[in-house]
């Protein structure tokens, strides 16, 4: 979201990522992975290095000076060169080298804000990670960005302007009387409407925490698991049982929850593109499952599916409650904005499907990809950490090189190792007589 001409100010959900970067809710990064047959060098990585230091994944976000304006990027963040791995992987530790990666530090106010690396397999090939912070790029952004990188023919992108001081006066001028006339507005609805003035109060109170999770050992670290599955395979299977493949992921997803919580309902949210230019432009759609028998139920979740994204709006689920504008959350302060929406968006499970892949982001400095994978990754999560999500599962979809590429992460101590999610994850792919190729 932008307000002078050639300033970019952070829209609602990137001022949610931003306070993640300051201990306000779980730190949340994306990562891209590409896996190839070819051996490649730290030189094949050095063009889309080039490119994407100049292109919209390197900027930072400078504070705001006038209250309430809203905070705005700026060019100018530090970059970290390509990190290669010095010793080749050995079979099956692609994850735990991704989790790794996923780690990197990133300082969302001075840079690095990105990190490209790279690692050769014992076995031969090769796997590159990509790592960005959420504040500059949500999924559909990073590929962007990332398709910008393998094109060599990619223009610079002009950086962000920077604003004046009058320029930060306007801006807090306007989100001041959008939210004041917002807030009023609901007020008075709140006289007429009895739901609404409930809605009001329970509001006004402090949100309820998100279910209680096991304590976990000071030791547990998130379990994750990336995997493939022949896509004609997981199509086929989808069809034969009523349903997409964006539905059948959906019941994994929804499953994987059911079977960590022990019991239903829950609520998996199922993330629907606005196709805007922003850093995030991301809402959700929210599917209701009560039992494993309705995740086994493709055509019911189906339905369930196009309901929900119907009902979708923009922004649904991000800002704060009882119909009251998103700017609220700028005037009332960082720390205010927080404890009003601690968990943004959050559902018991995300079923995120990127969809086809192949033919945007399988080549690389020459070479052709054997698969895909991409995913949001919480680094340095703890146990106690964890709690601050009503999140168990999130998992990611993509598609390329006639593979479905999975990836799942779960932050919830009720799963204490990766060991224990793989085996999770191969008993719920047997009922639909799917096999994975764990990375």
């Amino acid at each position: 979201m932008s307000s002078a001409a050639g300033v970019s100010r952070l829209g609602v959900a990137d001022d949610i990522f931003w306070r993640t970067h300051h201990g306000m809710g779980i730190g949340i990064a994306m990562q891209g992975l590409w896996r190839f047959d070819a051996t490649l060098t730290a030189a094949d990585l050095e063009q889309p290095h080039r490119t994407l230091a100049a292109g919209p994944l390197t900027r930072r976000v400078v504070r705001r000076r006038v209250w309430p304006a809203r905070n705005h990027f700026a060019g100018g963040a530090a970059l970290n060169p390509v990190y290669v791995e010095p010793e080749p992987l050995a079979p099956g530790t692609i994850t735990a080298w991704a989790d790794a990666r996923g780690d990197t530090e990133l300082d969302i106010t001075h840079g690095p804000v990105w990190e490209l690396s790279l690692a050769r397999l014992h076995t031969g090939g090769s796997v590159v990670s990509l790592v960005c912070s959420h504040v500059v790029a949500d999924a559909e952004s990073l590929i962007r960005a990332a398709a910008l990188a393998v094109d060599e023919a990619g223009a610079p992108m002009p950086a962000p302007g920077l604003p004046t001081l009058g320029d930060d006066a306007r801006d807090a001028l306007s989100q001041l009387r959008i939210a004041v006339g917002g807030v009023a507005r609901s007020v008075a609805r709140g006289v007429r409407d009895p739901a609404h003035r409930a809605e009001l109060f329970a509001a006004a109170r402090r949100p309820a925490s998100p279910r209680t999770k096991p304590p976990g050992s000071p030791e547990w670290r998130e379990p994750t698991a990336i995997f493939s599955v022949d896509a004609a395979t997981w199509n086929a299977s989808a069809r034969s049982h009523g349903g997409t493949t964006n539905t059948l992921f959906t019941a994994l997803i929804g499953e994987l929850v059911l079977q960590i919580r022990g019991s239903g309902p829950v609520q998996l949210a199922v993330p629907v593109s606005q196709g805007g230019e922003g850093a995030n432009t991301i809402t959700a759609a929210a599917i209701d499952v009560a039992s494993i028998d309705e995740c086994r139920d493709l055509p019911l979740l189906r339905n369930r599916a196009r309901a929900a994204f119907t009902e979708a709006g923009a922004g649904r689920g991000m800002g704060p409650p009882a119909g009251m504008p998103e700017e609220v959350l700028g005037v009332i302060g960082h720390r205010a904005a927080h404890a009003l929406v601690p968990d943004p968006g959050s559902r018991d499970g995300l079923a995120s499907n990127m969809g086809d892949l192949d033919g945007l982001l399988t080549m690389l400095s020459g070479h052709r990809g054997r698969a895909i994978a991409a995913r949001s990754v919480h680094p340095h999560l703890s146990a106690a950490g964890s709690t601050q999500t009503r999140c168990s599962v999130s998992g990611w979809a993509a598609t390329a090189g006639g593979d479905v590429t999975i990836c799942i992460g779960v932050p919830d101590p009720t799963v204490a190792h990766g060991a224990d999610l793989r085996e999770l994850i191969n008993k719920v792919l047997g009922h639909w007589d799917l096999t994975a190729e764990h990375w």
